[in-house]
Formats: C-alpha cells, sequence, structure tokens
C-alpha cells in the first residue's frame, strides 16, 4: 500500500471505518439526545446572547433538579429539534410581576445584572402555579404584550445550556 493510504486509512481499513461509525454514532446520539446543538434565532435574549449565534444546550441539567431562578432554559416548541431560549424570572407558588420595568417577586424587587438599558414593562402580580415557572427574555427593549413571555410548564423545559 502507498504511504498515504497507511495514513489515511491506517493498517487495516476495516477496523478504523468500524471506529469511525461507532464515533460517528456516538456523536450523533450525544448531539441530538443529551448536548444538542442550539442556533439563536431571534433578539429575544439580547444582550446575553445574540441573534445568530450558536450554543450548546444540555438537556440533562435539569434530570435532578428543577431551574432556578435567572437560569437560562431551552423550552421545547413543536417538535424536538426546535427551542424557545428563555431566563426563568418566576418560580413555582411565587408572585411575579413588573413595575415600570422592575421585576417584583413577592412583592420585593429582585437585581437583574444581566439586563442591559431600561424597561417599561410593567404587569400585574400574577400567581405562578405549582409545576410552572414564569419565563421571559432578556431584551426588554420590546413592549411586553409582543414578547414571548410567561407562564411555561415544567414538562415544557427541555433542558439548560451548557454553554
Amino acid at each position: 500500500m502507498p504511504s498515504w493510504t497507511i495514513w489515511l486509512w491506517g493498517r487495516r481499513p476495516l477496523v478504523t471505518l468500524l471506529r469511525a461509525a461507532v464515533l460517528g454514532a456516538l456523536l450523533y446520539l450525544t448531539g441530538r439526545f443529551a448536548f444538542p446543538p442550539v442556533h439563536v434565532a431571534g433578539l429575544s435574549m439580547e444582550p446575553t446572547i445574540h441573534d445568530g449565534t450558536w450554543r450548546l444546550g444540555n438537556k440533562l441539567k435539569f434530570q435532578a433538579r428543577d431551574p432556578r431562578r435567572g437560569e437560562l432554559v431551552m423550552i421545547s416548541m413543536a417538535g424536538w429539534h426546535a427551542y424557545y431560549l428563555k431566563r426563568v424570572l418566576g418560580l413555582p407558588g411565587e408572585t411575579i410581576a413588573f413595575n415600570q420595568g422592575a421585576l417584583l417577586i413577592n412583592g420585593q424587587r429582585v437585581p437583574e445584572p444581566y439586563l442591559d438599558g431600561d424597561s417599561a414593562w410593567t404587569m400585574p402580580p400574577t400567581r405562578v402555579p405549582a409545576g410552572e415557572y414564569f419565563v421571559a427574555g432578556d431584551n426588554r427593549a420590546v413592549p411586553l404584550p409582543a414578547h414571548m413571555a410567561g407562564l411555561t410548564r415544567r414538562s415544557a423545559i427541555a433542558g439548560g445550556l451548557l454553554w
């Protein structure tokens, strides 16, 4: 065999192909079921995550625990491959409100250091039911009625971000 074919395939091409097939299958399964690539399309998470960027999801993140306030979550849309990317603001059993852009949890203002700029969001107090979370994007320049924000079931939260 010429030296370049040994470099490309090794001394035992069948073993090399078998290893490549197993590696490819493992990468496919890991990417599909545990750490899917996430393409961010839209401005709802600006300035934290920019439109058009790629992140690595983590479907295992909330298998052993529930999401916490401030964490980014992937919310399942129709099908397995489409997600909304939002931030958890309100936890089950809490009362959430917005007053001139300020987030209020159980009547107490909660700082949001990840925001950039002012917001005019105003929303009356709303109790988050058991088994649900209140989520919203970081781009609060968009008026609240036009924003994909609100209550989401725990079962719709597919995971978080690895990166």
